[in-house]
């Protein structure tokens, strides 16, 4: 009778058959590991990853947050180098697509925006995986077919300055906004496609376009597309209200004393980071465990305190003020919503707020 260690032993055996080498493709090592048990699952995955010994990662993530999370997953996994490339969301893809022309697959995973995410599927570069982690993250943020899962998120708030405007006359809907006492007074990023998907996927095409437009005659403010800006420029009494704004920067401003406040409106709009397997990942089992690793309590906690990230991981805590933003749940933009649709959306909003954008 063969003990459990002896089992385990025989199994890895059995799953590493001598001169066969690793899995060919990511599908076929997911589909290995669907009916194993958690131990058997982990073990499977870290014998293939000690063989391949390296993760290729791909992201929008900042210069200066993502060199804070890597260290710690290698230290959880000593027996793999990690080696991170890093663009904007729109550079990653260009960079994975470019490779893939050439016949090269050099990334593993790619962390990065919705609308990248949906370019990945539609040209077959990222392959479907449901991580197990998955069960303690919110709806909405993981893709039901397994080809994006987010591990952080950008809340979207209304802030307002509060020297010019106490919080007792603060709007408390979106339909609030359209009353003649705000025009003039309120600020718009030109490219917050974002909020406008998420706003007219809430509202409906037809009554989001009618109440968009009306939000248009309100003599909108709309100074560039940094939402930091528009943040500092409100404080600086350019204007009093900043839609849009984002939730994090609006809490480290209001944590440090300055005239700012905030309001989380139907729909409360969120962006999220989201993470892909790729179809060709030459290190597959090194990007398994880096993808659960990212959505694990480690990873997210690691995305929360190290990075000052918005972990979405159900029981994460966050800094007091960063809490304030988990007041409702997010209604996250869908890569499937924004990805088919982006050229439109993005006519249509600069068509309704008269932005002149270069062909």
């Amino acid at each position: 009778m063969p003990t459990p260690i002896l089992g385990l032993l025989l199994a890895l055996t059995a799953w590493f058959p001598s001169g066969s080498g690793l899995a060919a493709t990511p599908e076929e090592t997911v589909k290995k590991i669907a009916s194993l048990s958690p131990a058997e699952r982990k073990a499977f995955l870290e014998e293939g990853a000690r063989k391949e010994g390296q993760l290729v990662f791909y992201t929008s993530l900042s210069l200066t947050d993502y060199p804070k999370i890597m260290p710690a997953f290698e230290k959880s996994y000593p027996f793999i180098k990690t080696d991170t490339y890093r663009s904007t969301p729109s550079g990653v893809f260009t960079r994975v697509d470019t490779e893939a022309r050439a016949g090269r697959y050099a990334a593993d995973v790619v962390g990065s925006a919705p609308v990248e995410m949906w370019e990945l599927k539609q040209r077959k570069l990222s392959a479907s995986y449901l991580s197990p982690e998955r069960k303690a993250l919110p709806s909405g943020s993981y893709d039901p077919e397994g080809y994006w899962l987010a591990f952080e998120v950008t809340p979207l708030v209304l802030a307002f300055n509060t020297r010019m405007l106490p919080a007792g006359e603060m709007a408390r809907a979106y339909q609030d906004l359209l009353s003649p006492k705000w025009k003039g007074k309120m600020s718009l990023g030109t490219d917050e496609y974002t909020w406008f998907n998420i706003m007219l996927d809430s509202m409906g095409k037809k009554k989001g376009m009618e109440y968009m437009q009306a939000l248009a005659r309100q003599e909108l403010q709309m100074p560039g597309s940094s939402s930091v800006m528009r943040v500092q420029l409100m404080l600086a009494g350019e204007s009093a209200i900043a839609i849009a704004a984002r939730g994090r920067r609006v809490t480290e401003y209001k944590q440090q004393g300055a005239p700012i406040d905030f309001r989380i409106l139907d729909p409360y709009g969120a962006e999220p980071n989201l993470l892909a397997l790729m179809h060709r990942a030459p290190h597959p089992y090194a990007a398994l465990l880096f993808i659960d690793w990212m959505l694990s309590e480690e990873g997210q906690t690691r995305i929360s305190d190290a990075a000052g990230r918005i972990s979405i991981r159900k029981g994460i805590k966050h800094k007091p003020w960063v809490q304030e933003l988990f007041q409702k749940e997010f209604v996250f933009l869908s890569p499937s919503s924004i990805g088919p649709n982006l050229n439109e959306i993005m006519d249509q909003y600069n068509q309704t707020f008269g932005i002149q954008k270069k062909r």
